[in-house]
């Protein structure tokens, strides 16, 4: 299962989430984008520390949010994530494409 929090600051917005995002856990995660998109702000932060698995359909929508926030002029960044989640950014290039900032 997923979870998530959102949470402002300034004119930035951080998505925190922990569990999973497979099937079920996809719709969950499409809410919290749904939410952020809405809300307009220039920058959009993940930590996803937490989140244990991410399967084809979460990608995919974390690349179609990438998008959709890439042409309005807004910045899109991963903040944190496991090595697990991390190896599977890399082993797909996703890394070359979103910004990771790791603390």
């Amino acid at each position: 299962m997923l979870t998530y929090t959102i949470e402002k600051r300034g004119g930035a917005m951080l998505i925190t989430t922990e569990g999973r995002i497979d099937n079920e856990g996809a719709a969950i995660f499409q809410e919290a984008l749904d939410r952020a998109f809405e809300a307009n702000l220039p920058r959009i932060s993940f930590d996803l520390a937490k989140l244990s698995f991410i399967n084809s359909a979460g990608i995919g929508k974390l690349l179609l949010f990438y998008k959709r926030v890439k042409n309005r002029n807004g910045t899109v960044v991963i903040t944190a994530l496991n090595d697990d989640v991390n190896a599977l950014f890399k082993a797909i290039r996703l890394d070359k494409l979103m910004p990771i900032e790791r603390s």
